[in-house]
């Protein structure tokens, strides 16, 4: 059978570079283009498998009884459920995770065991809400009273509830709809309420192969992407804000010229980017943080400068000396320490970040200012895959999932689960005699996952900088 896996090794693009890898494209059969249809059955097989498989793990290892999701048409968690409105209840019934629905839509949720009735839809709809119209065949808040049962039969313990004030994906409920549920639980369930978002993290971090099978294919294309724009580059004509392009060096512009909204890329410039998102960059809504490096050659040069080439090995350097110590069964923290140490031991500086920018720069530019060695910093963050839309603006919905990093100490007591997808993403800055007061620094990110092999590389990582003429 042949092969349908591509390895390009590209470290410089020009035009011999691009024919010979268009020649070894010839040689392969590539897979047929993704279609509305091929994308809507696979999320319907991440769906299923998530509810099938993940979330009995996800309630029992957070020692919830049922898990009571109120929605009312808009949902973080609308790329799992699908659109839902009324009350998803899912309860642990020991052999079994028991899947009702009261209200207005199921949305995606199959197989439901148990649904409310009719008289429940519409009154969650608003049907009678002022019990003004007896036509309609029942009174509010009496037609509640099938939840009420319901939830009392089964007796649940522990009652977690799509509420959080730290975890915007686990804050859907509004606040009436609280209220509301209280009222309908009574007060002997409504105190073993508790908020769902270890439930719902848990739920959303562990993942199915399918999932990891949709992130692989979402590196691949990013990264595709990436280098067919960077081929697009012409010095002295296309602008940095055309390609997504981040300036840490340039031997002919300074600071405050790179960092202008307008600057156009010149010769001599280092830079991270190229756009590796957009339609087919946010596959399933799956995410990419991948930095890409470029270097634009300058007159007579056949390669990046010493200089800055002595840095981004020692950064590229990290990878393989951190990848021992990030295992399954590890929590974040005794993975962040492990990795502390390995990288002390080979020579580092640890440099703490707490993802201020400003605070962060300053710190490096006093614990490095009387050495010459290189400095690091760790944020190896869980993935994500949640957004939602709202009108032009699209919000970031964070699932922090075990991460190691210095300021996310909230998840450093999370194990690494198996199939955990995570940014491999650290700093590391030294000062070269070039930019005196300011080190440079490369942000080494890479999706990665971690297996009961251990870290498995579903994406080329950082390898070398594409040398662009």
């Amino acid at each position: 059978m042949l092969s349908r896996i591509l390895l390009i090794a590209m470290l410089c693009i020009s035009s011999d570079v691009i024919a010979q890898q268009e020649q070894s494209l010839a040689i392969v059969d590539p897979l047929p283009a993704r279609t509305a249809e091929t994308d809507s059955e696979a999320l319907r097989l991440m769906r299923n498998d998530k509810l099938d498989l993940v979330l009995p793990g996800a309630m029992r290892d957070n020692n919830v009884d049922m898990w009571i999701h109120v929605t009312r048409g808009q949902d973080p968690l609308m790329v799992q459920f699908g659109k839902t409105s009324g009350y998803l209840i899912f309860t642990d019934l020991g052999d079994k995770i028991e899947r009702a629905h009261f209200g207005g839509s199921a949305g995606a949720v199959e197989n439901i065991d148990v649904r409310g009735s009719e008289n429940v839809a519409r009154a969650f709809a608003g049907y009678n809400y002022d019990n003004s119209d007896p036509n309609q065949g029942y009174s509010v808040p009496e037609v509640y009273d099938e939840i009420t049962q319901f939830v009392a039969e089964r007796d649940p313990q522990t009652i977690a509830v799509n509420y959080s004030d730290f975890l915007v994906v686990s804050d859907g409920i509004s606040y009436s709809q609280f209220l509301k549920l209280q009222k309908i639980l009574g007060p002997k369930y409504s105190e073993r309420i508790i908020s769902a978002e270890n439930v719902i993290n848990d739920f959303l971090v562990r993942r199915t192969s399918r999932e990891v099978a949709a992130q692989v294919e979402i590196l691949a294309i990013a990264r595709q992407m990436v280098l067919g724009n960077l081929r697009k580059i012409v010095p002295g004509k296309t602008g940095a804000r055309e390609v997504g392009a981040s300036i840490i060096y340039s031997a002919v512009s300074s600071g405050s010229e790179t960092r202008s909204r307008d600057y156009v890329l010149q010769r001599g410039a280092l830079f991270f980017g190229g756009y590796g998102g957009g339609p087919l960059g946010k596959y399933m809504d799956m995410d990419v943080d991948t930095k890409t490096y470029a270097y634009i050659l300058q007159e007579g040069e056949t390669g990046m400068p010493d200089f800055l080439q002595e840095v981004y090995d020692l950064a590229i350097a990290g990878q393989e000396i951190m990848r021992p110590h990030m295992r399954v069964g590890m929590t974040g923290g005794e993975s962040l320490a492990a990795m502390v140490k390995a990288m002390e031991d080979a020579g580092y500086i640890y440099t703490p970040f707490t993802d201020n920018g400003r605070k962060d720069r300053e710190s490096v530019q006093k614990m490095l200012a009387n050495t010459d060695k290189p400095g690091f910093s760790i944020d190896n963050h869980s993935m994500i895959n949640n957004r939602i839309e709202t009108g032009e603006v699209e919000v970031d919905v964070r699932t922090e999932g075990t991460s190691m990093g210095p300021f996310r100490k909230f998840t450093h007591h999370k194990k690494i689960q198996e199939n955990h997808l995570f940014a491999f993403e650290y700093m590391v800055h030294k000062y070269i005699d070039e930019r005196p007061g300011d080190p440079i620094m490369f942000n080494i990110s890479n999706p990665q996952i971690i297996t009961s092999k251990g870290v498995e590389n579903i994406q080329v990582p950082n390898e070398g900088v594409v040398l662009i003429k």
